[in-house]
Order: structure tokens, then C-alpha cells, then sequence
């Protein structure tokens, strides 16, 4: 655990929008293994939440609220994980997205559910591609029947600045009919980061 500080302009940004930013601190990968286990069991959206191993955690850069209730996840590539919540601190994620963009944060993916989607849509992200939903790879605490068979998107940043997305939050526009549909998730993946790698060379 330790103690994180945020940089001027981004508080300055939560503050014109008149944004309760809510405290961070950088977690260690059991206090994280643990946090978002005890989120996954509370909160109804649990099953949509990947989590990952500790030796996974290890690897990552690890950021919670002071209480431990909610949290965000960067991975080496820059991909935004584990991202979870007890409910505890309405809008949280508004300051967890910003942090790890600030932190690296490129890329994601999750189950396309319409208010999910539309929360990622409205911090800059692009959807990419996507692939079906397929029961050999679901998560154990998958409810079928509250959540039925979403498909998987992947999506890639804008790449405007996490002060730009707080000014900008909500005013994002993403086409959902244009991303490619790919037969499985590897292939979906792949498909995104070939797209960032693309990017990033030009």
C-alpha cells in the first residue's frame, strides 16, 4: 500500500466539473486480490468483473479507493482490468478511469452490456471488435438468465488526455455498428492491438 498523488491538472479538471474525486491509493496484489474478491460477492454485476491471480496482480500497477472498496488495475501492455466496486462510493468511476489513463491505461474489453459499453464509450473509448459470448469460457458466477449471452468487445483509447476526458466526459459518440465481428477472442484481440500497434506507429 502507499500513498499517491495526483497531479495538479487533473484535480483541477475533477474540480470544474464538479467532480468529487474520490481518494486513491496504490494497492499491493493481495490487498487487491482480496478487495475485489469481497466486491465480486456484493455487487450484482460481479460475474462481469475478471479476476485475475496474485502472481497476475504482482505485475500490474494496483490502485483502491482508502477503503478498499473500489478499484482499477493497469496492465504492462496498458491494458485497463479488474476494474470493480462495492458500491460504496457512487460515481467512482469517474475518478478510477482517469487515474489509469493518467497510469498508461490504452485498451480494454468487457461484456457488452448497454450501460457498461456506454460508461467506457463515455471516457474516449472506441470499440474495435468483438466475438460472441461462448459458454466453454464463462466465468463460474455467470447468471444466464439475469445476464443472458453478451458478446465480448474490444476496444481502444482515443488517446486524448485523462484531463481532456474529464472535460469531455459524456460528449464521446462511438459507432457500434461499424465493429468487426471476429470467431473468437483470441482473433478479436488480436484484431484490436493490431489496430492500436498501427496507431502508435503513425
Amino acid at each position: 500500500m502507499g500513498d499517491f498523488t495526483v497531479s495538479d491538472s487533473l484535480l483541477r479538471a475533477f474540480k470544474d466539473k464538479k467532480i468529487d474525486f474520490v481518494e486513491l491509493q496504490i494497492s499491493d496484489a493481495n490487498t487487491f486480490y482480496n478487495s475485489i474478491s469481497e466486491a465480486k460477492k456484493v455487487n450484482i454485476f460481479g460475474p462481469f468483473v475478471e479476476r485475475h491471480t496474485k502472481s497476475d496482480y504482482d505485475k500490474m500497477k494496483l490502485f483502491t479507493t482508502l477503503d478498499n472498496s473500489a478499484g482499477i488495475a493497469i496492465t504492462f501492455e496498458g491494458n485497463i482490468v479488474s476494474v470493480f466496486s462495492k458500491g460504496l462510493h457512487k460515481g467512482v468511476l469517474k475518478s478510477l478511469m482517469p487515474i489509469a489513463l493518467s497510469q498508461g491505461g490504452i485498451k480494454l474489453d468487457n461484456y457488452n452490456s448497454e450501460r457498461l459499453s456506454a460508461m467506457y464509450a463515455d471516457f474516449g473509448f472506441i470499440p474495435i471488435s468483438k466475438t460472441a459470448f461462448d459458454k466453454n469460457f464463462a466465468p463460474q458466477d455467470w447468471d444466464y438468465e439475469k445476464f443472458g449471452c453478451p458478446d465480448i468487445v474490444f476496444w481502444i483509447h482515443n488517446g486524448d488526455s485523462a484531463e481532456s476526458v474529464i472535460y469531455k466526459f459524456g460528449e464521446y459518440k462511438v459507432d457500434m455498428k461499424s465493429v468487426k465481428e471476429c470467431p473468437t477472442y483470441e482473433e478479436a484481440e488480436r484484431f484490436r492491438d493490431d489496430i492500436l500497434k498501427l496507431l502508435k506507429e503513425r
